[in-house]
């Protein structure tokens, strides 16, 4: 179910529902982004959020800290309170992380730290507990994803550092369990394969995939499925997308689709230390891969060889007529040695914009920085530089020529 009709599924679900998170069997409504909370004013938050709101987004994940709870417990819980009203007021469900495996150290899982780590819980969960717009707790992000259980070789030594963190886990949860009793509890494992030690401790399986091929993709979800079957307990996934990490959006989702599991992308804004590498928006409301949005939607791009049918550039002679429009512009203006006029700079951009158009529409190009996205900067400036756009302009003719194979 995709659209206008996950929008309703998700509004009937929620219509009348009790204060505090959402208890059902069935997840595969929930479409979530990870929002990085930040000292924004309402304001832009409400604008970021609405961006997502748009293609149906109806939930965000966010990570919450231990740290900055510690410099003033009281108003850091009072903050996010807020923030997870704003989220509701702009129709997201928020699920908060309390503890985050990526940079988990020995010292916490020490009986020592307890104390300290309870106490920080106990203040988070009391405060949001009653929320209209909680979904439900993630207890920890990846719990095992970090240097001191990932730099260790398999063995013993491992396995003794893995059953630690279990520990803390199953005390962790079994706190929540106790503190919130109405809102169901996760942990984001970093894949299916950790979720079996924990498994007892949550009431929503849910794991993260970051898979480099199709093929392991499938084996990730599948695996998270079947054991949602085994243990009677609904699945979702909750964190996906990487372009540094070979796994397209357009990918991770046709896999929640296909085993109908809800979803939450990383991230919803482009900004900050992952922006090179992860993100749908970017602050202006733009997308980077409008592919992403489309699979959103349920729309995916055609990988059959035999069902694709290339766009053809030049079908109505228009590519013809681009190159022949960029070769007068180029053509400089002299009659004699002291009457050279150069080329034009607003015909040199209208005559390349033809041919970046039939470029563009035809994937006859590389999209990362459209060449449409660098006409539109020249022309916002003052003094476009002649000579770059000249060398633009002839090479969009040269890959327009060649695309289109014309002599």
């Amino acid at each position: 179910m995709r659209g206008i009709g996950m929008v309703a599924a998700f509004t009937a679900l929620t219509a009348g529902m009790a204060f505090g998170g959402v208890r059902t069997n069935d997840y595969s409504w929930v479409r979530g982004t990870h929002y990085n909370y930040f000292k924004g004013t309402d304001q832009q938050v409400e604008r970021e959020l609405g961006y997502g709101r748009r293609v149906g987004l109806n939930a965000i994940r966010f990570w919450l800290s231990r740290g900055a709870w510690r410099k003033n417990p009281k108003g850091y819980v009072e903050e996010y309170r807020n923030f997870v009203r704003l989220a509701w007021k702009n129709g997201y469900r928020s699920m908060p992380i309390l503890f985050n495996g990526n940079g988990l150290g020995p010292a916490m899982l020490e009986e020592a730290s307890w104390a300290e780590c309870a106490a920080y819980a106990t203040d988070f969960v009391t405060g949001l507990k009653d929320e209209p717009g909680l979904l439900m707790w993630d207890v920890m992000n990846e719990p095992t994803c970090n240097k001191w259980v990932g730099d260790v070789k398999e063995g013993a030594e491992k396995e003794a550092r893995r059953e630690k963190t279990w520990a803390f886990l199953r005390k962790a949860c079994a706190l929540v369990r106790q503190l919130d009793p109405g809102s169901p509890v996760t942990v984001g494992y970093t894949t299916a394969w950790e979720i079996e030690p924990t498994v007892a401790c949550v009431d929503v399986i849910s794991f993260h995939d970051y898979s480099s091929t199709r093929a392991r993709q499938e084996n990730n979800f599948a695996l998270a499925e079947s054991l949602g079957k085994k243990y009677g307990k609904p699945v979702i996934q909750t964190e996906t997308g990487c372009l540094a990490r070979s796994n397209p959006y357009d990918m991770a989702l046709e896999a929640c689709q296909r085993h109908g599991m809800g979803w939450f992308l990383f991230n919803h804004i482009i900004r900050g230390r992952c922006d090179s590498e992860h993100g749908i928006f970017y602050p202006d409301g733009t997308v980077r891969d409008p592919a992403t949005i489309a699979a959103m939607m349920g729309c995916y791009r055609c990988r059959d060889t035999e069902v694709i049918i290339p766009g053809l550039a030049n079908r109505e002679g228009s590519a013809k007529r681009a190159v022949e429009e960029i070769r007068k512009a180029l053509t400089e203006h002299t009659s004699d040695a002291f009457d050279y006029r150069p080329s034009s700079v607003q015909e040199l951009l209208e005559a390349a914009e033809h041919a970046a158009n039939l470029l563009e529409c035809c994937d006859l190009v590389p999209m990362a920085v459209p060449p449409t996205a660098r006409i539109a900067a020249w022309r916002k400036m003052k003094n476009p530089p002649l000579a770059e756009i000249r060398r633009f302009a002839y090479e969009l003719a040269q890959e327009l020529r060649k695309a289109c194979q014309l002599l």
